[in-house]
C-alpha cells in the first residue's frame, strides 16, 4: 500500500474544519517536539505503566480490557525503541494474559470467552511482542475463539465494563466490532491455510457489512478505529476519507477528547495520534497535526508519568477515574512510541 503523509493529503485538497486549521496555524508557529523529548516523556511513563499494570495481575487477577494487554503492548514497543525494559518479566505478564485470556473446558463444553476485546488486543499488539514461535498456535487460537463468538449478527458482544460506556451500545458495539476487524485483518494477511482463509473472510465479510451502516458517531474511538481498519484492509481511498474525518475532530490546542464534543484527553489523543503517525509516511511525523497532538501530550503529563483522563463511563465521567487514567497513559505512551525509530 502507498499511504500518503497527512501533508500530502492535506496538499491534495482535503477540506479540514476551522478548529483543525486553526491548530495547524498555532503548531506551525512553533518548533518541532524533539525525539530527546518525546522520548523523555515516555521514560517518565513506564514506572506508572508498569507499576499499575502489575497491580491489576497481583491484586485483580484480571486481564481486563483496558490494563494488562495494554501493559505488555506499551513496555514492549518501548522494549523494540531502545528503552531499558525487562524483557523477561514482560514475557511472563505476556504468558499470565493468555493463561488467563483462553477459556478453559468445562466438561466437553468449551467456556466461551468473556473477553474477546482482550485477546484482540493482544492480537494487535502482537507486532510489538518479544519474538517467540511457541506462541503462534495461541495466536491462532485467538482467531478461532473471536470468530466462534461471533454473534450471528456478524457483531461481538463487547466485554467487560465497555457496555457501560458514556455512548451508546450500539456504537460501543460498532466500534468493538471495528477493533475485532482490525485484528482478523491483519490476521488474514498472513494466514496461509486456504480453509482458514475463506473463514476470516466469511466473518469478516458479514462484520463490515454490518457496521459499515454507521455515517456518524460520538466518540472519537470510531474514528480512530475506521482509519487502522482502512489502513489494514490496503484501501487508499477508505484511508484518505478517515485520515480527513479524523483531521477534522482536532481541538485547536492539539487533542482530540474521547466524546467528540469532550475537551481533549490523553486517551483520545494517543489513539489519534498512533492512528495518524501510522497512516503518514515514515518521514512525516513533522507534519502540523503529529505535532500537535504530541506537544499536548508533551504539556499534559503528569509528574507521577500519567495523564488525567476522566471516566469513559457513564457514571463515572465527571471526575478523573484511574482505570481511565491508566488506559489513556497506555495509549499516550504507545502513540509516542510509534513516533521514535526501532532499534535494531
Amino acid at each position: 500500500m502507498s499511504n500518503r503523509s497527512i501533508s500530502g493529503l492535506l496538499a491534495a485538497g482535503i477540506v479540514v474544519s476551522a478548529a483543525h486549521l486553526l491548530a495547524a496555524r498555532l503548531v506551525a508557529s512553533d518548533e518541532a517536539a524533539s525525539e530527546t523529548e518525546v522520548r523523555q516523556v515516555v521514560e517518565k511513563s513506564l514506572p506508572y505503566i508498569e507499576e499499575k499494570g502489575l497491580y491489576w495481575i497481583e491484586k485483580k487477577k484480571c486481564v481486563s480490557c483496558h490494563r494488562v494487554s495494554f501493559m505488555t503492548w506499551s513496555l514492549s514497543a518501548a522494549a523494540r525503541r531502545g528503552f531499558d525494559v525487562d524483557l523477561e518479566k514482560v514475557n511472563e505478564w505476556i504468558d499470565w494474559s493468555i493463561d488467563k485470556g483462553i477459556p478453559k473446558p468445562e466438561g466437553d463444553k468449551p467456556v466461551a470467552t468473556k473477553n474477546a476485546d482482550g485477546l484482540t488486543q493482544q492480537l494487535i499488539a502482537r507486532v510489538e511482542y518479544p519474538a517467540d514461535e511457541t506462541r503462534d498456535e495461541v495466536w491462532s487460537n485467538y482467531v478461532d475463539l473471536i470468530i466462534n463468538v461471533q454473534r450471528d449478527d456478524g457483531l461481538w458482544k463487547p466485554a467487560g465494563q465497555l457496555p457501560g460506556q458514556k455512548r451508546k451500545l450500539a456504537e460501543t458495539t460498532d466500534v468493538s466490532a471495528v477493533w475485532h476487524a482490525v485484528a482478523l485483518t491483519r490476521e488474514l494477511s498472513s494466514e496461509g491455510d486456504s480453509a482458514r482463509q475463506e473463514t476470516l473472510k466469511s466473518a469478516l465479510d458479514v462484520a463490515v457489512k454490518k457496521f459499515s451502516g454507521r455515517k456518524e458517531a460520538v466518540s472519537t474511538e470510531w474514528y480512530v478505529a475506521k482509519l487502522l481498519l482502512a489502513l489494514e484492509s490496503d484501501d487508499d481511498a477508505a484511508t484518505e476519507t478517515a485520515t480527513k474525518d479524523l483531521l477534522s475532530l482536532q481541538k485547536p490546542d492539539g487533542s482530540w477528547g474521547w466524546l467528540k464534543a469532550d475537551p481533549g484527553d490523553a486517551l483520545a489523543t494517543g489513539m489519534s495520534l498512533y492512528a495518524l503517525v501510522k497512516s503518514a509516511e515514515a518521514n512525516a511525523h513533522d507534519d502540523e497535526a503529529v505535532q500537535g497532538a504530541i506537544k499536548f501530550l508533551i504539556e499534559n503529563q503528569r509528574e507521577d508519568g500519567s495523564w488525567a483522563v476522566k471516566g469513559t463511563k457513564e457514571k463515572k465521567k465527571g471526575k478523573v477515574e484511574e482505570t481511565a487514567v491508566y488506559w489513556g497513559t497506555t495509549w499516550a505512551a504507545i502513540a509516542l512510541l510509534e513516533t521514535l525509530p526501532v532499534v535494531e
